[in-house]
């Protein structure tokens, strides 16, 4: 039997136990330090977030226990936030027999290494090959996986993106509602997985500026949302990755789900009806939801930065100065359409 730890038990750590155990996967739930009160709830019935109890036989494993959770596995799922990657990846790294293991990251983001903004999975590699001396065997995992859909059993397709072909054959995860493709450009699946994040508080902002006044603005978030594509196909472009990686479910899929619901386009939604960006953010993480696009939106322009491409980006730019610099959201994407 394949035996698989998931760390991180929120939204899509949760859901991602569906289908494993539906191929019958033993899997270990591994909850961080933050996740002690939804690891009480699923042991008395129900999984906070995603309204229904865990498939049967999954093992839940507090922080303290992380060695016994990837004990004897052959695949590792990691699913904390990107604010968590770091420290989680650095506790797995000390633990025995990983070495070995698959690992499949469903974080999506920009971290911070070495005080410089980097893809998760080339910070990872790093760390890696200075404990190992090799490099792992990695997938990011991407395309539109709303996690309680995924939960529900609704038809989902995931992008898993490789970094080699070592990796054993990824159909053993697929089932009848959750689908899998296989790619090689596993660089493309990841900035898609962490610029849409970004991108979609600006569809959400575009909702909460004229949705709540029922003015019409499709034609508005329409232009945001190719816009927002070409962006993110020059910064595929400029990071070695396959620009046409932006036309599949990992690129443009992603972002029209993100877009359509979710905690980024939540938060946009708040800045647009008037919220300050940071209150916004504050409200969000007291309700224990965690809007990633706000954090990698200052990662993520430093990231394009490095790349000598911020000119080339003037939505992301846009975006930037509402929420970090607490602009007026209507006048700049107002200025920001005019000058197309």
């Amino acid at each position: 039997m394949v035996k698989a730890a998931v760390l991180g038990a929120g939204y899509m750590g949760s859901a991602i136990t569906f289908p494993l155990t539906h191929r019958g996967i033993a899997v270990n739930l591994w909850g961080t330090w933050l996740d002690d009160d939804m690891l009480s709830s699923c042991r008395r019935g129900k999984h906070p977030r995603l309204q229904k109890p865990l498939p049967a036989g999954v093992r839940l494993l507090p922080s303290s226990e992380l060695q016994e959770a990837v004990d004897g596995v052959q695949a590792v799922f990691i699913a904390v936030s990107s604010i968590g990657f770091i420290p989680v990846f650095s506790k797995l790294l000390g633990c025995g027999g990983i070495k070995e293991a698959e690992i499949y990251v469903l974080t999506k983001g920009i971290v911070e290494y070495q005080g410089k903004p980097e893809r998760i999975s080339r910070a990872a590699a790093a760390m890696f090959e200075k404990k190992f001396g090799q490099q792992p065997l990695w997938v990011s995992v991407g395309g539109p996986v709303k996690a309680m859909e995924l939960a529900h059993g609704i038809p989902t397709l995931s992008i898993y993106g490789q970094n080699s072909k070592a990796v054993p054959d990824i159909s053993r995860f697929r089932t009848p509602y959750y689908r899998i493709r296989s790619t090689y450009d596993g660089v493309g699946v990841e900035l898609c997985s962490a610029f849409k994040n970004v991108y979609a508080l600006l569809l959400g902002i575009c909702d909460g500026l004229y949705g709540q006044q029922d003015r019409l603005y499709h034609n508005f978030s329409a232009l945001l949302f190719s816009q927002a594509a070409a962006e993110l196909k020059e910064i595929l472009s400029c990071s070695g990755a396959d620009p046409e990686t932006v036309y599949t479910a990992a690129g443009i899929g992603d972002l029209y789900v993100t877009a359509q619901s979710g905690r980024n386009r939540r938060y946009g939604e708040l800045v647009g009806r008037g919220m300050q960006p940071h209150k916004a953010y504050q409200k969000m993480m007291r309700d224990q939801e965690i809007a990633e696009g706000y954090p990698g939106l200052k990662l993520g322009l430093r990231y394009v930065k490095k790349l000598c491409i911020e000119r080339r980006l003037p939505l992301l730019g846009s975006l930037y100065t509402i929420i970090v610099e607490a602009g007026n959201p209507e006048k700049i994407l107002t200025r920001f359409a005019s000058g197309l």
